[in-house]
C-alpha cells in the first residue's frame, strides 16, 4: 500500500512538473489563452440600443476571438471617457463625435481618435413640440432653450445659434424633457438616435431643427484612446477595432440581434422603439466602399476643429492630423 501511495504522489508531482514547464497556470488554462483584460468607456450612463454594438460583440464573442475581455463601462459626469481614457483606468472610450477629443487634445490631453462611425451624422438637433409651430431657427428667436452645458452638443448648437444670431434665453436642462412637454422651455436639445425617437414613442410630437440644414456638419460616436496605446500596444488597438467593426456589420444585418443584446439587459426597454432607434442608427453609419465602418479623414477634424475655434472653445493653436490616425482602419479594410 505505501508503494502504490509513492507512486500516485509521484505521479501527481510529474503532472504538475509537467503543467508547470508547458506555461499553464493553476486554472489548467494555457497563458496564452488567457484573454487580455480591456476596460471601454461609454459615453452614456444610460442603456439604449446606440450601444448595441459593443454588447453585440460582447455576446456573440467577437472580443473573445480576438483575445480581448472586454468590460464596457457606462459613463457620467464623473467617469466621462476623457477622464477615464486619460487617467489609464480604461483603454478605450466612445464619445459623442470628434468635438471632445478635439477640446482635449487643445489642452494637452495625449488622446487619438482611432475610428468614427458616422460621417456627416447630424446628431445633435434642437428639438420643438409640434403644436408649438416653432419650425425653423429664425423661429426661435427670443425663445427659451433647454441645453445641456458640458455635453459635446452645446458647442454644436452655439454655434448654430450664434451664426444666425439667434438671441435667446438659456437654461441648463440635462437630459430632463419634461420641462419642453410642460411648456418651460420653447425648445431643447436632443441626439436625434435619442430623444428624437423617445419623444414621438411617448405620443409627443416633435419638429426637429438641424444644424444640417444651416451648413453644419458634425461627425457621430468616436473612438479613441491614448497615444501611449497606439505606439506601444498597436495589436491591442487592431483586435479592439477588428472585433468592434464586426459587432458593428452584424447589427446592420441582424437589427434583431442588436435589439436583443440591449433587451436582454434592460427589460423595461421597449423592443419596439430601440427597432426604431437601431434603423436611425444604422442608416446614419459609415458603411459603404467608399465610406467604410470606421471612416475618418482630416477634412471631418479639420472643420470641426474650425467650428470650435470660431466659438472659441479651443484657444490654443495645435496641429489636427495628431487628433487622429487612420493605420488601423486602413489595415482592417484594405
Amino acid at each position: 500500500m505505501k508503494i502504490k501511495h509513492y507512486t500516485i504522489l509521484g505521479m501527481i508531482v510529474l503532472l504538475a512538473i509537467i503543467m508547470v514547464s508547458c506555461n499553464y497556470p493553476i486554472t489548467g488554462k494555457a497563458v496564452s489563452d488567457v484573454n487580455k483584460k480591456v476596460d471601454v468607456r461609454l459615453p452614456i450612463p444610460f442603456l439604449d440600443a446606440t450601444m448595441s454594438p459593443y454588447y453585440v460583440a460582447l455576446d456573440k464573442g467577437y472580443y473573445a476571438e480576438q483575445g480581448l475581455d472586454v468590460s464596457l463601462n457606462p459613463g457620467s459626469s464623473e467617469t466621462n471617457p476623457v477622464k477615464m481614457v486619460a487617467s489609464g483606468a480604461d483603454e478605450f472610450g466612445i464619445l459623442g463625435g470628434p468635438d471632445t477629443l478635439l477640446v482635449a487634445r487643445s489642452k494637452g490631453i495625449p488622446l487619438v481618435a482611432i475610428a468614427v462611425l458616422h460621417r456627416n451624422s447630424d446628431f445633435p438637433v434642437i428639438l420643438t413640440l409640434k403644436e408649438s409651430g416653432l419650425t425653423k431657427l429664425e423661429d426661435l428667436q427670443g425663445k427659451k432653450i433647454g441645453l445641456f452645458y458640458g455635453h459635446i452638443s452645446t458647442d454644436v448648437l452655439h454655434n448654430l445659434l450664434n451664426k444666425y444670431g439667434i438671441k435667446r434665453n438659456e437654461i441648463d436642462v440635462g437630459v430632463d424633457y419634461n420641462q419642453l412637454i410642460a411648456g418651460k422651455v420653447d425648445a431643447q436639445w436632443a441626439f436625434r438616435p435619442s430623444a428624437g425617437i423617445t419623444l414621438p414613442s411617448k405620443g409627443y410630437e416633435v419638429n426637429v431643427i438641424s444644424p444640417k440644414e444651416y451648413g453644419i456638419n458634425t461627425h457621430g460616436l468616436t473612438l479613441f484612446t491614448t497615444e501611449d496605446m497606439v505606439k506601444n500596444h498597436p495589436e491591442i488597438v487592431e483586435k479592439y477595432l477588428k472585433a468592434t467593426f464586426k459587432g458593428v456589420q452584424h447589427v446592420i444585418d441582424s437589427p434583431k440581434d442588436g435589439v436583443k443584446s440591449i433587451t436582454n439587459r434592460d427589460s423595461k426597454l421597449d423592443a419596439n422603439v430601440e427597432m426604431q432607434r437601431i434603423k436611425v442608427y444604422s442608416k446614419l453609419l459609415s458603411h459603404t466602399e467608399r465610406y467604410p465602418i470606421g471612416y475618418m479623414d482630416y477634412k471631418m477634424f479639420k472643420e470641426t476643429y474650425d467650428r470650435l475655434q470660431e466659438e472659441g472653445v479651443i484657444t490654443k493653436d495645435f496641429d489636427v492630423n495628431k487628433a487622429f490616425t487612420t493605420e488601423f482602419i486602413d489595415k482592417i479594410h484594405k
